[in-house]
């Protein structure tokens, strides 16, 4: 296999186990899932598998029945908006108190007033009618990950490459002044403070774009309602369930499903209901808890002192936090893994140990998308024997093959585990697994469950499968994977078509979609999707006109493509929008010039190197009766200089600004301009508050030359450029 083979096999994985544990899903453990990153880190530094980030997030409702609709009529002829307005918030506020309003009759207003007014400000306060989803939102700023260690050793080697940045920049040893908080086990939520009061509360979803669950959250303790505050700000949080909770939360669930047993997580269920939206539910959301432990969007700090004091001041409850040099951060460790961590009231998988120094951390940056100084400190394992019952071979986006051992139910670091990871054929070979066996189970770090060995031999071999479950093809094996060579598989263009609408934004496509649509016969690549018409979608069950406008109109808008994006959407593996950018930027502006280029040229592009270069030809190359079938429905790119009136600008806004920072990207992205997250070198603008600010980022911008600007200056550049706000 060559390196560059490596590097996609690699990459394949790494995204398929990613999506998979934000879905609930995952078959590998946090220990291997790194090991497959620090691998393909040492092919591959700038690899865009390394810093991607969470899951998408579900596809949006059936269309409501003609009764429902009938009855929305009816109500919109009864009464105005304000009625109806009441009415739901009164009839949502009774079922947060425990009383079950008529469903019927709540959607029914529902329906009435989102058809009467679409954007009522209602809809923030109130959760959806039954069959119907958490509004979509986007964050303020992306909900990242952090970078993982799981020993004293790793946790010193980590701290020592923090000094060594810091000395050649002149800043005091990160080792020395050091913060450590909680790794909370629960759901990861941003909370929007605008003028003081509470805007919205958003899930994490994929990183970028979370479910909006404003309602539930309010209900929450520890949340504040108001802040003194009058900017905006983005406050980041962990919903949980306290042990002290669950008895009272386990009531309600056994009262409204007969069926319900016993908690078994403590995090899955706060998961389940801090987004319900089942009315018989809704009071469990005030045994809900949410802790917080990160502020962005205030000027001024320059400690984690500073967060935990705005944090107190206004009454957000918050995860224990101590500070001191790299000795007392493992002392703290040993602490909670020997003692403190049993006795807590609530779960945490590990400790989270960063710079106290803001700005030091800030001059750090990034690698691979996650901070430098700052590492998820994990704990132990634990394990248990079961029985194998099955083994289930599972095909993923990339077409490897992964095994997963059905076991009969085990408890692990308190959920309860059914399934575990068998990695790959090659390891069930070397175990010489096979249904009946005795096996040790581990939860390693307390999250992924993992077949370890075969403590009983059961007597029987584990014969892998001769054809790919998902296309029937015939599979083969490639060193230690089994995988389907099928570009045809339907799991793969599952993939592909993913990748498109992520790039371009199309936050109302996902993955249940693709598949009924696929099942369906109306889509199988990307540019079905512009073949669609009303009559397509609208012939499907649960798809209305509504619906069908919903998905189609934001698709056809977006045919004429900036090079870069179009690129980056075509899912060849590592070719990322930076990547793309790096193509445009050296004068490959068209396809043609890009597959026409050598291996030697390419590589000659700084940031790429012949391994990327090659990459990007064979990927490339072989996708070119798909480009020219995009170009038929009239799906095209265009350069850079024809991408919009802010075309080779490039824009960074930090802190608070005087307009949502959704909407200020969209403002960029849709006048041709570039958004980073980051002040570096070539960056044009720097959007701040107060241009005069003495922030890290004000500083970094100074030296490398950015012009610093307020809101006010940004408006007035994107109308000087004929751009539009």
């Amino acid at each position: 296999m060559s390196t560059a083979e490596k590097i996609d096999a690699l990459a394949g994985q790494i995204r398929d186990h990613r999506r998979r544990y934000y879905n609930n899903e995952a078959v590998i453990t946090d220990a291997e899932f790194d090991a497959l990153e620090d691998k393909l880190r040492a092919l591959d530094p700038e690899h865009p598998a390394l810093g991607e980030i969470g899951a998408e997030v579900d596809d949006g409702p059936a269309e409501p029945d003609e009764g429902e609709q009938a009855q929305a009529r009816a109500l919109i002829a009864r009464d105005s908006p304000p009625a109806l307005a009441r009415q739901l918030v009164n009839a949502a506020e009774a079922a947060y108190a425990g009383a079950t309003p008529d469903p019927k009759f709540y959607k029914g207003l529902y329906l009435a007033l989102q058809q009467a007014e679409p954007d009522h400000p209602t809809f923030l306060q109130v959760p959806p009618a039954r069959g119907m989803d958490w509004p979509k939102a986007a964050h303020e700023i992306p909900m990242g990950s952090l970078n993982k260690v799981n020993t004293a050793e790793e946790l010193a080697a980590w701290a020592e490459r923090c000094d060594e940045r810091a000395e050649a920049s002149d800043l005091a040893p990160v080792s020395d002044d050091l913060a450590l908080t909680e790794k909370l086990d629960g759901i990861s939520i941003e909370v929007v403070y605008d003028h003081g009061k509470l805007e919205a509360a958003i899930t994490r979803g994929d990183g970028r774009v979370g479910e909006r669950i404003t309602p539930n959250v309010m209900r929450m303790k520890g949340v504040p309602h108001t802040i003194d505050h009058q900017g905006r700000v983005s406050v980041r949080g962990e919903i949980i369930l306290r042990r002290s909770d669950a008895p009272a939360l386990q009531e309600l669930k056994q009262k409204t499903d007969k069926h319900f047993d016993r908690i078994k997580s403590l995090r899955n269920t706060a998961s389940g209901v801090a987004r319900t939206k089942e009315h018989r539910l809704l009071p469990g959301c005030k045994l809900l808890t949410t802790l917080f432990f990160d502020v962005e969007g205030v000027e001024g700090f320059h400690q984690e002192q500073d967060k935990l004091a705005f944090l107190e001041k206004n009454g957000f409850e918050r995860p224990y936090l101590a500070f001191g040099d790299l000795a007392a951060m493992q002392a703290e460790h040993d602490r909670y893994s020997t003692k403190t961590r049993k006795e807590l009231d609530y779960d945490i998988d590990g400790l989270v140990v960063r710079a106290a120094n803001l700005d030091t951390a800030t001059l750090l940056g990034e690698l691979n998308h996650r901070p430098r100084a700052a590492v998820a400190y994990k704990f132990g394992n634990e394990m248990q024997v079961s029985t194998l019952r099955a083994i289930l071979w599972s095909t993923g986006d990339s077409g490897r093959i992964t095994p997963i051992a059905q076991i009969d139910p085990v408890f692990l670091a308190g959920a309860e585990v059914r399934q575990a990871s068998l990695h790959n054929l090659a390891n069930v070979n070397a175990l010489e697994i096979g249904v009946g066996d005795e096996v040790l189970v581990s939860r390693r770090n307390d999250v992924i469950p993992y077949v370890e060995k075969v403590v009983v031999d059961g007597g029987q071999r584990e014969a892998a499968p001769e054809r790919c479950a998902s296309c029937g093809t015939p599979v083969e094996v490639d060193g230690e994977y089994l995988v389907c060579v099928n570009l045809d598989c339907p799991a793969r263009r599952l993939g592909r078509l993913k990748t498109w609408v992520k790039h371009l934004g199309l936050l109302e496509w996902g993955e249940k979609t693709f598949i009924r649509f696929m099942e369906a016969g109306l889509v199988k690549e990307v540019a079905d999707l512009y073949r669609l018409s009303m009559a397509d979608v609208t012939g499907l069950e649960g798809y209305g006109e509504v619906s069908a406008r919903r998905l189609l109109e934001p698709l056809t808008s977006k045919k004429q493509l900036p090079m870069d994006v179009f690129i980056a959407a075509l899912g060849v593996p590592a070719v990322s929008k930076e990547t793309a950018k790096l193509l445009v930027g050296a004068g490959y502006d068209t396809f043609e010039k890009i597959v026409e280029a050598t291996v030697e040229a390419l590589a000659q592009i700084e940031g790429l190197g012949e391994i990327k270069a090659d990459k990007i030809l064979t990927g490339l190359r072989g996708r070119m009766a798909e480009i020219r079938r995009l170009a038929e429905v009239g799906v095209v790119p265009v350069k850079p200089a024809e991408g919009g009136p802010l075309a080779g600008l490039s824009f960074a806004f930090s802190g608070a600004q005087n307009r949502p920072r959704k909407e200020l990207v969209a403002i960029v992205e849709n006048n041709g301009g570039t958004v980073r997250s980051a002040v570096t070198k070539g960056l044009t603008y720097l959007v701040l508050a107060d241009p005069e600010s003495t922030t890290s980022k004000a500083q970094k911008a100074r030296k490398l030359g950015t012009e610093i600007i307020d809101g006010d200056r940004f408006e007035q550049i994107v109308r000087d450029k004929g751009g539009r706000l």
